[in-house]
């Protein structure tokens, strides 16, 4: 037994049957915002309000290893999960938790031929770049705007299925493609009529030298899916959370719930690494069929659309995101062409301050980002949300980091003239929820 990296982030395979690992990220996050989010929340406010916090983001504990030539498998739990809200309640759901949540529970059989690798059980599906890459070695406290709205959204990312993933023998050429279902919750499991999910992922890597330090990778990923029981509810929180996924967390954009007969997904992805700098850019587009509004959930924070039971059409959401970092020590992120994407950075020397040993003070990283998401078209309109978020990552050793995030967010977001009455919609005063949230947040984390 050895406690290590995990098969899954592309490390080299041991000779070990089983290997025991986990995380642990413990945020501190803090928010000052203009009058309009500040509003009460059916007065088009943040729902639920801002808080300042101190929390554990994640807690993981994983197991995981190999059997023969040909099968490996992985188990891992978040203890820190609270109960989300899923696509067909009010968010402000009062139970709390903490309740243990899968990520990772597969098995995987590699060199089969033509599929490659197939895996089975609770995975990510091959959908959204910074979705696939590691929690342990992202550049920001929290995904981009997208991953909430688009990408994984009440299910922390992971839904369970079956997929497969090859490409050519130098890896400069790979595909993945999978069948999943599309459920609501991170525990593994759907109780929802329909909600089949399919998913696939190309990637090109042009140019790629020098190990990686410099490279040009191209995506293109697509979705197509049956809504959850025929509705769908988009939704965003903020580029800095004050809890792990659940009811605590400010809502900032809101499409409310729609009723949809199919939703199709489209993404790309371009990435770069010069060196010392990097480039991650994405862009996202959801197209929702046969869509009418709802009454479901509290329509004071649906945004501004048209009476409940209104035919809308097609509806139309796109966001995207780019973000560069610059590591400060000389380093270069490191990027793997099994999983395509970028993996564990190593710093050239870790923190060392004991005279005894040579002295380190580990690795420095500065990024930016900016965050995109619109969730407005035609006459269904849940908000728009603008986002530069700027931070600076420590690495003290392979292991372990300590995270500095400024964000700053424009939301422009009006509430919907209806509320229900009891003979069913009526008019009410319109609210402008529009306005600034500043928000800075600090993690120290840690994996083994």
């Amino acid at each position: 037994m050895r406690f290590g990296d995990d098969p899954l982030r592309g490390d080299e395979p041991t000779t070990a049957d089983v290997r025991i690992g986990g995380l642990v990220q413990l945020d501190d996050t803090a928010y000052a915002a203009s009058a309009g989010p500040m509003q009460p929340i059916d007065r088009a406010g943040l729902a639920p309000p801002l808080s300042d916090a101190v929390n554990f983001r994640r807690a993981r504990l994983r197991v995981d290893g190999r059997r023969g030539d040909q099968f490996d498998w992985a188990a891992e739990y978040d203890f820190v999960n609270q109960i989300n809200a899923n696509n067909q309640i009010d968010p402000l759901w009062p139970s709390q938790g903490p309740y243990p949540a899968l990520t990772d529970l597969w098995l995987r059989m590699s060199d089969v031929p033509l599929l490659g690798a197939v895996r089975a059980g609770n995975q990510k599906d091959p959908f959204g770049y910074e979705h696939l890459s590691s929690c342990r070695y992202l550049d920001f406290m929290e995904r981009s705007f997208c991953q909430d709205a688009f990408v994984g959204p009440f299910n922390d990312g992971f839904v369970p299925g079956i997929s497969v993933r090859n490409g050519t023998a130098d890896g400069l050429v790979g595909w993945e493609a999978g069948e999943f279902v599309n459920t609501a919750a991170p525990f593994g499991f759907s109780d929802f009529a329909g909600g089949s999910m399919t998913s696939g992922r190309v990637v090109w890597v042009p140019s790629y030298e020098d190990d990686g330090r410099r490279l040009l990778h191209l995506g293109l990923a697509g979705r197509t899916m049956q809504p959850r029981n025929g509705l769908v509810r988009f939704r965003s929180r903020g580029g800095l959370w004050n809890g792990p996924p659940g009811p605590d967390n400010a809502i900032y954009a809101d499409s409310g719930v729609l009723a949809g007969s199919w939703q199709n997904m489209l993404g790309t992805e371009l990435v770069a690494n010069a060196g010392p700098w990097s480039l991650q850019a994405e862009y996202f587009g959801s197209w929702l069929y046969d869509a009418a509004t709802t009454d479901i959930g509290p329509l004071s924070t649906a945004g501004w659309q048209p009476p409940p039971g209104t035919p809308v059409g097609t509806v139309f959401y796109q966001g995207g995101y780019v973000e560069t970092t610059y590591f400060l020590t000389g380093e270069s992120r490191t990027y793997s062409l099994v999983e395509h994407r970028f993996d564990r950075p190593q710093p050239r020397h870790v923190l060392a301050l004991s005279p005894h040993r040579p002295r380190g003070f580990g690795a420095w990283q500065a990024a930016a980002r900016y965050n995109y998401l619109c969730l407005n078209d035609g006459q269904v309109n849940g908000g728009l949300l603008n986002g530069m978020t700027l931070g600076l990552n420590w690495l003290l050793t392979p292991n372990a980091r300590i995270v500095f995030n400024y964000d700053l967010t424009h939301r422009d977001y009006r509430s919907t003239p209806w509320a229900n009455g009891p003979s069913g919609p009526v008019p009410i005063p319109s609210y402008d929820g529009s306005g600034t949230i500043h928000g800075f947040g600090s993690r120290l984390a840690f994996d083994f």
